[in-house]
């Protein structure tokens, strides 16, 4: 059914064969009461649970321990699905039978190419016991041929030992160049195929000795590139034309964002109205944000008060820096996720989305990649005041002059070093919002200049208002680039 294909994406990675036999099959049919889909048999006599493409995104159960979940669909019918696969708590598998509570008994749904579903197979509460809803994850209407196909795939891009990641809204003419420099994939699909199925992720392939990768969630604003060495994905990336950061790197290139902070302690907030004042005033930004009744209207929508430095934030950042660098979610479409977040900021690469909560204190993040929950990154002031600077300095029409002070070692902001005696804090309170964020921002020179040092990348960057203020900063700290 899909052996052949299941063999090309194998290809791509370790050639651990499977330990699965036949009569290893035979026995778990005979215990489960059903015979296994053609396609999931391929699958486990073809790759080992232990292969490299199970061991990140996601885990292949192994045969002798595949069992069966009752989880409530709609109101009335109980569903019940074989998981195969796994990611943390949350399993993928297939509908092999239904029972109507009201009338009794359950049917089998026999099906050589059944109905993918998503559910929690360690439910820890009650709405996760009832959970199943494949609008939640991505199977959206797949048939289990498809699905198996299209995620190992996508497994296996993650999964090689370069990767990088771009986002496919700002990369331009994005699938014109996919399909000229990737022009194979693993699952052909005709055209009276395509009108009737819906897909999850978009695999392609180079291949060749130099065999690369390229996957992506159809609904995910993030594309990965994966490929055995590092110069090979930075050649393909140059003749794409696409900007790109590094989430694998076989040669040492900076991992973005590899060393997540540790989770920040609660703490009251703190207004940030001076902060953004202050940065207001040092750009030059004539007008303001969200007028009082769009936050009063989307107080009123959510039930809640916006959290106040959230409520600073749009009321001091005109629309127009929205998508300056990191985009920012308007105040109309603010709205709660199913675990209480507020999903407001992605990302300029789309690897991940930030989130805030009603009544509390934390900043939330998680990664854009279909799996990852969120966790907490931070606190809101500090966080927000820094991503303010971070809009307004990557905004071309402003005319300000962002730039990393070379060769940075932290322990130039300590009594002694080379930063320490020039930076100064912002509105007084710059150090305190700093406290539980990877960001810290100074002012320098009187307030003609804005520092911001960022503790999780290394780096501190400096942001002026011109060349000229520029120029007498590098000449006060004593070198020309």
């Amino acid at each position: 059914m899909i052996a052949q294909e299941l063999l090309k994406i194998k290809s791509f990675g370790s050639d651990r064969k499977s330990a699965v036999t036949e009569e290893d099959m035979a026995q778990k049919e005979a215990k489960l009461g059903f015979p296994l889909p053609a396609a999931l048999r391929e699958l486990y006599l073809c790759f080992h649970p232990d292969d490299p493409v199970f061991s990140e995104q996601g885990g292949l159960i192994p045969l002798g321990e595949l069992t069966t979940y009752k989880r409530i669909y709609w109101t009335d019918t109980e569903v019940t699905i074989l998981p195969f696969c796994r990611y943390e708590r949350y399993g993928y598998g297939f509908e092999v039978g239904r029972q109507n509570k009201k009338t009794g008994g359950e049917a089998l749904v026999p099906s050589e190419d059944p109905r993918m579903w998503g559910l929690y197979i360690e439910p820890e509460t009650n709405k996760e016991k009832k959970h199943l809803n494949s609008r939640d994850i991505p199977c959206n209407e797949a048939v289990l041929s498809q699905w198996i196909v299209e995620w190992m795939g996508y497994q296996q891009t993650l999964v090689q030992p370069g990767v990088v990641a771009v986002n496919k809204d700002k990369a331009p003419d994005y699938w014109k160049k996919v399909r000229e420099f990737f022009p194979d994939n693993f699952f052909d699909m005709s055209v009276e195929a395509l009108a009737k199925r819906k897909r999850n992720f978009v695999v392609s392939c180079t291949e060749g000795k130099t065999g690369l990768l390229c996957g992506s969630i159809l609904y995910s604003g993030m594309a990965y590139f994966g490929g055995k060495s590092d110069g090979e994905l930075e050649e393909i990336m140059k003749q794409m034309g696409f900007k790109y950061v590094w989430i694998k790197s076989r040669s040492g290139h900076p991992i973005y964002n590899s060393a997540p902070p540790e989770p920040p302690r609660e703490r009251e907030l703190l207004s940030i109205a001076p902060v953004l004042q202050f940065l207001c005033d040092f750009a030059g930004i004539q007008g303001r944000g969200a007028r009082e009744e769009s936050l009063n209207r989307a107080e009123a929508r959510l039930g809640n008060p916006l959290p106040r430095p959230m409520a600073e934030f749009y009321r001091c950042l005109p629309g127009r820096f929205y998508a300056s660098y990191n985009v920012v979610r308007p105040l109309s479409g603010l709205k709660p996720t199913k675990d209480g977040r507020l999903n407001f900021l992605e990302e300029n690469q789309a690897v991940y989305h930030w989130a805030a909560e009603l009544n509390s204190p934390f900043l939330y993040r998680r990664a854009n990649d279909g799996n990852s929950g969120w966790s907490a990154y931070g606190i809101l002031d500090g966080f927000l005041a820094a991503e303010f600077l971070w809009a307004l300095a990557c905004d071309e029409e402003l005319g300000l002059v962002l730039w990393e002070f070379p060769d940075f070692g932290p322990e130039m902001l300590q009594e002694g070093g080379k930063l320490k005696a020039c930076l100064s804090p912002i509105a007084g309170i710059t150090e305190q919002i700093a406290e539980g964020n990877t960001r810290k921002l100074y002012q320098a020179m009187e307030g003609q200049a804005v520092g911001l040092y960022d503790s999780e990348e290394c780096t501190f960057w400096f942001v002026t208002r011109d060349e000229a203020a520029q120029e007498r900063l590098e000449n006060m700290l004593g070198f020309t680039p």
